[in-house]
């Protein structure tokens, strides 16, 4: 299959293309739709992977018509110009910063709560109205070590390491539930998502306990001496929502990811990370 990879430097993106074949894509940013149409049309591409996005939700907001291009008119250009390809789209667990109530949150929960978030929601509709057989992947927050010269950028592993590094105290919340996914993990499972029927899917490890649990627990893992406090017990700063993603749709389709806790098991095991 020949597959045409967006976004093939960045976090994501570069893990997929270590993973599997793709032809990866010029850079979009600032692209017109004649432009991303020549990039297509020069690929013939029996599927598109399209990472690439402004994630950073502090940027989007400092920037909307930017963000908006990127997330928005980019993804539609290309679910326009793909010609029968299969697209497989990255969205974000962020559409559910405004959900009532605790999770898991299934697909049919849209409530984003941030710019960034109603942007991609805004994606998800205009590429499956487009094209209903696009598949649009709704990512957690991912994870892994900067090695072998791929990418990276702030994630939980990392934020977790540098703080005991540093002496510095971790601030969680035991109300807040959250998946917590390793980047190989995604990248191996996106192979299976070209295969999906059209449809928005979540996408990612479970929440198998709270983002403290998940502190204290690869704390423990690593063997590190760590400061964590529970944001919940601090007046005005446990402001945290549930990002929790119910997976039976993407279970359903033989699609299965590790746990939280077990796949930071694993990426610490992995890298030989215990101290």
């Amino acid at each position: 299959m020949n597959v045409l990879l967006t976004g093939a430097r960045g976090f994501v993106g570069a893990r997929i293309a270590a993973a599997m074949d793709v032809v990866p894509s010029p850079s979009l940013r600032g692209a017109r739709y004649d432009d991303v149409a020549r990039i297509i049309d020069a690929a013939a591409p029996d599927a598109v992977i399209h990472t690439a996005a402004m994630s950073d939700i502090g940027q989007c907001a400092a920037d909307p018509e930017g963000s908006y291009r990127a997330n928005v008119e980019i993804p539609e250009y290309i679910a326009r110009a793909a010609k029968g390809a299969k697209l497989v789209f990255f969205s974000t667990d962020q559409i559910y910063s405004g959900a009532d109530g605790p999770g898991p949150y299934g697909e049919s929960v849209e409530a984003p709560a941030n710019l960034y978030a109603r942007q991609k929601l805004e994606m998800e509709r205009r590429v499956l109205d487009v094209d209903p057989g696009a598949v649009m992947l709704r990512a957690t927050w991912m994870y892994d070590m900067p090695v072998n010269g791929l990418p990276y950028r702030s994630n939980f592993l990392v934020n977790t390491l540098m703080a005991a590094a540093r002496g510095q105290r971790v601030l969680v919340s035991s109300r807040q539930r959250r998946g917590l996914t390793w980047v190989r993990e995604v990248a191996e499972n996106v192979k299976k998502a070209v295969y999906l029927p059209g449809g928005v899917y979540n996408f990612g490890s479970a929440a198998d306990g709270t983002m403290y649990d998940a502190a204290s627990a690869l704390r423990d893992e690593l063997g590190l001496r760590l400061d964590i406090r529970d944001a919940a017990d601090i007046p005005d700063m446990d402001d945290v929502h549930d990002l929790w993603m119910d997976l039976a749709k993407l279970n359903g389709h033989g699609v299965f990811f590790s746990s939280t806790a077990d796949g930071l098991k694993r990426c610490v095991a992995a890298y030989g990370l215990k101290f």
